[in-house]
């Protein structure tokens, strides 16, 4: 099951490694979210078996124009390829299931081009939707923000930020999600 994936990447490595500008591969799968609370770890101790979802869409924005639309696999795993010089939401879409949007700030983007694109592995976790209005507005507000730094030649993500996009969902869905346990 990995052989296909690493094979994905090397494949989009090759590729990208022709390329003259600076690229950002986004990429990783897409599962079903488990809510913690919801969900108690095995006897091991190890976190509960992820599902992989399939059907899901992928929308690249920059600014309020979708750049393009993209079907993951259905194995849950997805890539996208950004170019430097923009700021690009990314949102991930499956029917029965809360969006999430992603913030990629691309605009100061510099690397040595030689050695492809600078990679960046992101799992995406897509919670059941409820009927709820405020957890549906969530979908609109970006759930993580990365930028280029260039001290570390890597994207790095706003972990304070993410904390309290998290915090605020958990916050809203714990009653409906615990709800459902029962």
């Amino acid at each position: 099951m990995k052989t296909p994936l690493l094979l994905t990447i090397f494949l989009l490595a090759a590729l990208m490694g022709s390329a003259q500008a600076p690229q950002v591969l986004f990429y990783g799968y897409i599962e079903e979210g488990v809510f913690e609370e919801a969900a108690p770890r095995k006897k091991s101790g190890k976190e509960p078996e992820s599902k992989k979802l399939s059907n899901v869409k992928i929308f690249v924005y920059a600014g309020d124009s979708v750049l393009s639309t993209i079907d993951a696999r259905s194995t849950g795993f997805y890539a996208v390829l950004l170019d430097a010089g923009q700021n690009y939401r990314v949102v991930f879409e499956r029917e029965g299931y809360f969006c999430k949007c992603f913030e990629l700030d691309c605009r100061n983007l510099e690397y040595d081009t030689d050695e492809g694109a600078l990679k960046c592995l992101t799992d995406v976790s897509l919670f059941k939707a409820v009927d709820n209005a405020d957890l549906l507005s969530l979908c609109k507000v970006p759930y993580a923000r990365s930028k280029y730094d260039a001290a570390s030649k890597s994207m790095l993500w706003d972990m304070e930020y993410t904390q309290k996009a998290r915090e605020k969902f958990y916050e809203l869905a714990e009653p409906f999600y615990l709800a459902q346990k029962k």
